[in-house]
């Protein structure tokens, strides 16, 4: 039989295949290359509950979005650096507006670990990063925001909007203003998405819509400096509420450089209009290792690390149950484990369930759920070619284990070909 430390060796290689690297802040990222089919369109998520894929890259004071995350008016949270940048093709927020509209949402994400309000305050674009072009819905997390969630390294969690928790009004980050009329600004603290913006100059000037300009807004031709004492903005939130500000932006020269920026209170802010949400939108780990196919969802899915003297290979030939098992051919001691790379709590699961047969009968095959290697209470069942399932209680079979990751299967006969199918981890408390 292999010893322990050299199956542990095994699945060290193997994991480092599997390694995956986020967005630089530059737009770049390692890993896998994914084809999306997004092709430009509007991508939607229920807002009231999501599954959505974590990972985690280095972020600035400035993202995309363009206003500062330091500001004191911020909530703690933001200014402590817990943002995310949102994967392109859902850019356009929670609500369907036009890409930029994500900027300053509120999002919260549920991890097995931890439960986080987290701010929108970059953009993951499709360019160069798989992993943001659409195949699932995503959100790269500053460090901050990944201790926050316990997450990020490619992780499963999900995710509900919610009204950002802010105190006192909305402020414009004036990014570049000059006296002939041309402004640049982008808004923060608002509670809820913004979907338009308006000026008018004080007193008694016409209102003038704004234009998106990546995660800012323009003005190209608004009031010149001589045209009043400032301007008063009016705010249109994606629930349809338009609200005018109390306060006078006084005129004023700001030049172009994050280090020029003012910001502005725009004595502005919107409601929610909206009814709180029911219940709660908690994460619960994805327990179909194997049925039709590989349980999880897209980059975060089950997979066999297998040993050597080991093969697999999908079959839809004499199954248990469905279109597709696994058929799997063992040299003696040899095995795999069918192992998920976000590991996840054994509370989470009362039960899983494994069903087998051997091509001949006679096969001794050990099971065990796992961690990193380290196996629970094993079992060895002797196989017909008959189906017969395989049930491990979690809470009396790992105890003295904190978390799980994996499936370990081993021979422990004469070489033989196995077939696994309707493998499970059940909740029946």
């Amino acid at each position: 039989m292999k010893p322990a430390r050299f199956e542990r060796l095994l699945l060290c290689l193997a994991l480092s295949l599997f390694a995956l690297s986020a967005c630089d802040s530059d737009g770049g990222k390692g890993g896998h290359d994914l084809l999306s089919d997004w092709d430009g369109t509007i991508m939607t998520v229920d807002p009231n509950c999501s599954s959505v894929r974590l990972t985690q890259y280095w972020s600035t004071q400035w993202g995309w979005c363009e206003f500062p995350s330091d500001r004191s008016f911020l909530p703690d949270f933001a200014q402590a650096g817990i943002t995310l940048a949102i994967a392109e093709p859902w850019n356009t927020g929670s609500y369907g507006g036009d890409p930029g509209e994500a900027c300053g949402e509120c999002w919260e994400v549920s991890t097995s670990f931890a439960t986080q309000v987290v701010m929108v305050h970059d953009l993951c674009p499709i360019e160069g990063n798989p992993l943001c072009a659409g195949a699932q819905f995503h959100f790269d997390l500053t460090p901050e925001a990944a201790t926050a969630v316990h997450g990020g390294g490619n992780d499963a969690a999900t995710a509900r909007r919610v009204p950002c928790p802010v105190t006192g009004n909305v402020y414009a980050a004036i990014l570049d203003w000059n006296q002939w009329g041309y402004l640049r600004a982008s808004f923060l603290n608002h509670r809820i998405a913004i979907r338009k913006a308006e000026v008018r100059a004080e007193p008694g000037g016409e209102w003038l819509a704004m234009e998106r300009s990546g995660g800012a807004w323009q003005l190209m031709d608004g009031p010149g400096h001589d045209a009043g004492t400032g301007l008063v903005f009016r705010l249109t939130s994606a629930q349809g509420q338009a609200v005018e500000g109390s306060r006078v932006v006084p005129f004023q020269v700001v030049s172009p450089g994050y280090e020029n920026v003012v910001t502005e209170d725009l004595g502005l802010q919107f409601d929610d209009l909206e009814e709180p949400l029911a219940g709660q939108c908690a994460f619960v780990p994805d327990g179909l290792v194997y049925g039709d196919a590989w349980g999880g969802m897209d980059q975060v899915k089950w997979t066999p690390l297998l040993w050597e003297g080991a093969t697999l290979e999908e079959t839809d030939e004499g199954c248990h149950s469905g279109s597709s098992c696994l058929n799997v051919g063992l040299e003696q001691w040899s095995g795999f484990h069918l192992y998920l790379r976000q590991a996840f709590p054994v509370e989470s699961f009362s039960t899983l369930h494994v069903w087998a047969r051997g091509e001949s009968a006679g096969t001794e095959l050990l099971l065990a759920p796992s961690n990193e290697g380290d196996r629970c209470t094993e079992q060895t069942v002797t196989l017909t070619t008959e189906w017969q399932e395989v049930t491990f209680d979690l809470a009396g079979g790992c105890a003295g284990f904190d978390f799980l990751t994996s499936v370990t299967v081993q021979n422990q006969s004469a070489k033989a070909t196995v077939f696994l199918d309707d493998i499970e981890f059940e909740t029946t408390r």
